[in-house]
């Protein structure tokens, strides 16, 4: 059985989001900024943490931009592929996705459930991992698992908002050896920054 996030999951993940508690800042330029936040020995992935102020984009625009799972080519340069496994409600699905990591990395994958929620004028869409009998690791990537990852969008007037992206994800694999991955969610940035060009 699989969990389907409900109004206290995503009351957790948007506090999570707004809360500078236990978030230590490691970039700030740009109106981009990201912390990062570590765990409790019993759990050595850190969560990271990205808000990026997007001028001239309202946020039911950048909503759909990373809503739909078929139009990410056009901005994720690092995506390999991404496809819809199935819909649980009607909102919430499985999905896959995959992506290019530096060499001399093995490329990675996710198999997770998806699940969206538009409050007014701001949107969260937050997932985890799954595992799915008809879409097991492959041999030519290393299985990752997203433990939490998501987007929260509050507009900011009515042609401007505002990005948080939240992740902690295990990339699985051995890693160790290429300071590059240290921070990977600094490698997003410049693929957010991109997709102004497309709104």
């Amino acid at each position: 059985m699989v969990h389907i996030p409900d109004d206290a999951d995503f009351n957790s993940f948007r506090e999570q989001c707004e809360s500078p508690d236990g978030w230590q800042c490691q970039y700030n330029k740009g109106g981009v900024t990201v912390w990062s936040q570590e765990q409790d020995s019993g759990r050595a992935v850190k969560k990271l943490k990205m808000r990026i102020i997007c001028k001239d984009v309202p946020a039911e625009v950048l909503y759909d931009v990373l809503h739909d799972t078929s139009y990410r080519k056009k901005w994720d340069t690092n995506m390999i592929d991404t496809y819809d496994i199935g819909r649980l409600t009607v909102n919430a699905d499985v999905g896959y996705y995959s992506w290019k990591c530096p060499s001399p990395l093995k490329n990675r994958d996710f198999v997770t459930l998806r699940s969206w929620l538009p409050l007014g004028n701001d949107y969260m869409i937050i997932n985890y991992s799954v595992k799915h009998p008809k879409h097991p690791p492959r041999k030519d990537f290393v299985r990752a698992v997203s433990l939490q990852t998501g987007y929260l969008i509050k507009s900011n007037g009515d042609n401007s908002c505002i990005l948080y992206y939240l992740t902690q994800v295990d990339p699985k694999g051995c890693i160790q050896a290429v300071p590059y991955l240290r921070t990977p969610d600094l490698q997003t940035t410049p693929s957010y920054k991109r997709t102004s060009g497309i709104w």
